[in-house]
């Protein structure tokens, strides 16, 4: 990681391409429950409401369907939903290994 911090909306704007390529992956079983960052590892709340809003879902139209009613800062929730993750399969990894950077402080988050 070339950098020692971050800002608030790059961490979004890979969390938002992490669950992108989740929500097109997981209720199809291509991508299992062991290769989901777990919820602790998303630093924004955006991220955590759209993780919760997928794989506490049982299958894609109804996590669709939850993403459609939320009112989140920062995300545009049409966009989200009408974009394909199929290029994002490094970000879930990436969201875990940032996750694990900040928490040992290796990794900072500006104006945290």
């Amino acid at each position: 990681m070339p950098r020692d911090s971050l800002k608030p909306i790059d961490i979004l704007r890979h969390e938002l391409k992490a669950l992108r390529f989740i929500l097109d992956n997981f209720h199809s079983g291509k991508l299992g429950a062991d290769g989901l960052p777990p919820r602790e590892d998303f630093q924004s709340p955006q991220g955590r409401a759209l993780y919760d809003s997928i794989v506490k879902s049982p299958d894609r139209h109804a996590a669709e369907r939850a993403i459609a009613k939320l009112e989140l800062d920062d995300v545009d929730i049409d966009s989200f939903l009408h974009l394909s993750g199929e290029h994002y399969y490094t970000y879930p990894a990436l969201v875990r290994e940032r996750a694990a950077a900040i928490r040992t402080g290796k990794l900072t988050v500006e104006g945290a």
